[in-house]
């Protein structure tokens, strides 16, 4: 009944079968990326939604430029595909609450001028 044995199973050492999960959990742990670029918070005042207007796109270039940067980085890790969803995944989240604080930022600029309109012409 030889012949009904795995060789493979009794010639591999214990320490292998020890060393494979640690050696994977160490890999997946260098596809991990984190952006710099934070999720903006909504404007509380007039002035910071105006600031915040003039600087959205300058925001959104540095937010591309750093999503490139996160990518071309990751093909130099182990687990490219995993990674690349990470960036894409975070990217997605910000852009996101960009779009969010931008139309907070644009309803509250264009309701004070409405406001402002309406106290000039009361019609």
């Amino acid at each position: 009944m030889p012949q009904l044995l795995n060789p493979f199973a009794l010639k591999v050492p214990r320490p292998f079968f020890a060393m494979v999960p640690a050696s994977l959990l160490l890999l997946s742990a260098c596809s991990t990326v984190q952006l710099q670029a934070n999720k903006p918070t909504a404007p509380d005042t007039l002035e910071q939604a105006r600031a915040y207007v003039a600087n959205h796109d300058k925001t959104m270039e540095f937010l591309d430029y750093e999503l490139n940067e996160q990518s071309r980085a990751c093909y130099k890790k182990f687990f490219v595909s995993s990674c690349l969803d990470n960036v894409r995944l975070q990217g997605a989240e910000i852009r996101r609450a960009h779009l969010e604080v931008q139309g907070k930022a644009e309803d509250m600029i264009r309701l004070h001028d409405y406001a402002n309109r309406k106290v000039k012409n009361p019609e």
